[in-house]
């Protein structure tokens, strides 16, 4: 059954067999709850659903029932929902959830903050453009280091699973992919009161990538710069410091000793 695919929903579908079965088995999902984030034509769907206790598949394009219909008639323990997946109450689903997905590029990063939020999602491995899998995994001082990549590091344990070429997606997008691998931390590395603010506090170091972190942490919280960069200074980081070269263990401190509200 053909399917044209639809530019607006960022649909490439990844039809290498050997690929498919690689991410399945390399994802350990065996009796497990799995979540699917758009199974498009189903390609990776009847791997996930053979291997996993269910498979919920969320898929906003409507015009690819009839073809999921089929794979749900294989697999009893295949459930498709029509909508879209940012909007999903995860909750209603059970306590411990593994996420595979080939992810449409332009939604990368809400779907990445979705499931690091959710409390019930344990794994992830995740299709991506490979250039986001680089930011993601980047280390302090590199150019690829941003928020994104301290935040997804505070909460999760990541690592790059491999690289895809473009040439085995239809259609053929513009860049390379690579499959990140995303395990959720089991003991936080700080206090639940404190970890919503560390993130809104990286966020705020990393507000402009040129400016110093006294500026863009000035600019954030509305605090004189002379007592920002004391507080700096005390913790041995130099005034003139940015964030893309403050490691994780730093930010992890910087917020345990924030001397300000918060």
């Amino acid at each position: 059954m053909q399917h044209q695919a639809k530019k607006k929903y960022g649909q490439n579908f990844l039809r290498d067999k050997n690929l498919l079965m690689k991410i399945v088995r390399e994802s350990n999902i065996d009796h497990k709850h799995v979540i699917e984030v758009g199974p498009g034509q189903g390609a990776l769907t009847s791997y996930l659903a053979e291997r996993a206790t269910d498979v919920i598949a969320f898929e906003i394009d409507t015009s690819l029932k009839p073809i999921l219909r089929q794979i749900e008639q294989i697999h009893p323990n295949l459930n498709v929902v029509y909508g879209d997946f940012l909007e999903a109450d995860l909750s209603a689903y059970p306590s411990e959830l593994h996420v595979v997905a080939n992810v449409p590029y332009y939604i990368t990063t809400p779907i990445l903050f979705k499931l690091l939020e959710s409390k019930n999602v344990k794994t992830a491995s995740l299709m991506i453009q490979k250039e986001v899998c680089d930011r993601l995994l980047a280390t302090p001082s590199s150019k690829d280091y941003n928020a994104l990549s301290v935040i997804l590091q505070f909460q999760a344990h990541a690592s790059k699973m491999m690289d895809v070429k473009r040439h085995l997606f239809y259609p053929v997008p513009n860049v390379d992919s690579a499959v990140i691998r995303i395990v959720k931390r089991e003991i936080p590395l700080i206090e639940e009161a404190k970890q919503t603010f560390f993130i809104t506090f990286v966020k705020g170091a990393f507000k402009q990538k040129r400016k110093t972190m006294v500026n863009n942490l000035h600019e954030t919280f509305n605090i004189p710069k002379k007592d920002l960069e004391a507080f700096l200074s005390s913790k041995g980081i130099d005034v003139q410091t940015r964030a893309e070269a403050i490691a994780l263990d730093t930010f992890i401190a910087l917020v345990k000793e924030w001397p300000y509200d918060y």
